[in-house]
């Protein structure tokens, strides 16, 4: 029923006419547009694949030709196999809804021209978030046709052996479901919270007015400083007593796609190591400093596991974790911890001052660069620098000054690979989450514009993001419930068990995935990196959510919202 209906719909926006003295145009995927749409002041951009047209226009909602220009030829794409024309209406300023035309026959899917474009968007991102939550009822009045009953108590959760552990149990409720699985994981969450946390050092005003309709609505806090919380307090019930943290909470295997509810697997606390207890102690680190005015008992109480964390990844600083042989659940494996020190000694110097972390900070000194794949160990550096940037004061005056310089170069780097790419991305490399790859560029480049006041890093975040929302080489928009061509079969198991045709709305999809870890059960249609996804529930390799994903989506979008009002 739910491939009916999706085609159903896809059948309506393809077949939907923009008339012209020579004809009807039909939607066409040849050309790939941000399907959302242009702040009157971005760059506004498209290509047309496969075409011998040199010239496009631009018609509103009622058929009238709005704006004429020129397609430029960008070559072949390796990546994707197409050649690729590039087409430019940025100085179009005027709000409206539009569609790109190109020989009378085909048109783009339809977009809009507006201020605060990306609103909804954001909402969502955020609230997908609450929709993952654990130990809870999602219930009719803040989740309306999503709701469910609660599942995943974690109120007598059994210690696996690689805990250290082997009796008793443990209270760990709360917190999120990691991805499309029901686990819930120590490194990939505290990466997670740490990227969103600074947008609300940024703009802490800003976030005030993106109300999500959560149960915590109206308490007087901003909602994403109480969806944060929810699962910070998860995390902190994952530390032992002797101050080490516990790697992830799930069972030894992966449910089917069924409701959270309906989980009859038993739950262990698995293993324990460097890793997550360093992760675990910088993002607390960093909440304690920025929860202080909110909640100062609660900051207090963060900080203090954060320094016992610390101490105990000090005096065991080399245990990597790797899954026992009866565990095959997320592995987020890690075996290079210089960087985890370095972000856990950066948010505890920046919360207490205390030289001995500065110290530790200096020590573990890293390569101002970014990392591509793997998210959760290759951009925990990146948090740290953008902490240190956004407290410059606090630092001396050579060491704020290295920092600026190397993130300024990191993001040239980026807006160079972006003019050479026929795409305008910067990306070439598909791997596994590669949207988080593309969205954690444009994280850096909006970080840039924060520091410069550069119009170009903006305009960079901008080109990438349109890639996300369709200006890529399927023509998918990547956020669930967004889009005309959008996603309807993510790997995620509330999705595919509750008989509601559209998933759950607001996840970033981790996108074309060349390494196919799943083809033995899906079928790839396109032997090319750029175009290896495919919309089924299966492709976990591809089609999956993750907490991890939605992060940079979360900051770029609110940064845009921020800046472009």
């Amino acid at each position: 029923m739910k491939k009916l209906i999706a085609l159903c719909a896809f059948m309506l926006v393809t077949t939907y006419g923009c008339d012209s003295k020579k004809g009807s145009a039909k939607i066409s995927d040849q050309i790939r547009i941000n399907q959302i749409g242009f702040y009157p002041s971005s760059v506004k951009q498209f290509t047309v694949i496969d075409t011998d047209a040199t010239s496009f226009k631009l018609v509103d909602a009622y058929k009238n030709k709005v704006y004429a220009g020129e397609l430029v030829d960008q070559g072949t794409w390796d990546a994707s196999g197409e050649r690729v024309m590039l087409g430019d209406f940025s100085s179009f300023t005027a709000p409206g809804a539009y569609y790109v035309v190109v020989n009378d026959t085909i048109a783009s899917y339809p977009f809009k021209i507006k201020k605060e474009l990306y609103r909804s968007a954001l909402k969502a991102a955020i609230k997908s978030y609450y929709f993952q939550r654990a130990s809870m009822p999602i219930e009719e009045e803040f989740g309306g046709i999503y709701q469910r009953e609660e599942g995943h108590m974690d109120d007598e959760c059994l210690y696996h052996p690689s805990s250290g552990k082997t009796e008793g149990t443990l209270n760990s409720p709360g917190g999120w479901y990691d991805a499309g699985d029901y686990g819930k994981y120590i490194v990939n969450a505290s990466l997670t919270v740490g990227q969103m946390l600074l947008i609300l050092e940024q703009y802490p005003e800003m976030m005030i007015n993106i109300g999500l309709n959560i149960p915590e609505t109206g308490n007087g806090i901003t909602d994403l400083w109480d969806e944060l919380r929810y699962e910070l307090d998860w995390i902190q019930t994952m530390q032992d007593d002797d101050g080490g943290v516990y790697f992830k909470l799930t069972a030894k295997g992966f449910s089917g796609f069924i409701m959270p509810e309906d989980y009859d697997l038993d739950r262990y606390i698995i293993g324990k190591g460097t890793a997550s207890t360093l992760d675990f102690a910088a993002v607390l680190a960093q909440a304690s400093r920025l929860y202080k005015d909110i909640d100062e008992k609660w900051a207090e109480k963060a900080l203090e596991a954060s320094k016992k964390a610390f101490s105990w990844a000090d005096k065991n600083d080399n245990i990597a974790f790797k899954n026992p042989e009866d565990v095959s659940t997320g592995e987020y494996g890690d075996d290079e911890f210089s960087d985890d020190f370095f972000w856990a000694a950066t948010e505890l110097y920046l919360a207490t001052k205390d030289e001995q972390y500065k110290v530790a900070m200096n020590k573990y000194e890293q390569a101002y660069e970014h990392k591509l794949a793997d998210s959760w160990k290759n951009f925990v550096k990146n948090v740290a620098f953008h902490s240190l940037l956004e407290n410059t004061d606090q630092l001396d005056e050579s060491m704020a000054n290295a920092l600026k310089k190397g993130h300024t170069a990191l993001a040239d780097d980026i807006l160079g690979k972006i003019q050479e790419h026929p795409y305008r991305i910067a990306l070439n490399n598909y791997e596994w989450g590669s949207n988080s790859d593309i969205l954690n560029q444009a994280y850096i480049l909006c970080v840039a514009h924060r520091l410069t006041g550069e119009e170009k890093y903006l305009l960079g975040a901008e080109q990438i993001t349109d890639y996300i929302f369709g200006k890529n080489a399927t023509g998918y928009s990547f956020m669930t419930g967004f889009g005309a061509k959008r996603i309807m079969f993510p790997h995620h198991r509330p999705s595919g068990a509750d008989s509601i045709a559209e998933p759950v709305p607001g996840f970033i999809l981790g996108g074309p995935n060349d390494d196919r870890q799943d083809a033995h059960d899906v079928n790839y249609v396109s032997e090319f990196p750029a175009k290896a996804h495919m919309d089924v529930e299966p492709s976990f390799a591809s089609n999956e959510v993750c907490i991890n994903w939605n992060a940079p989506a979360v900051y770029v979008l609110a940064y845009l919202e921020e800046v472009r009002k």
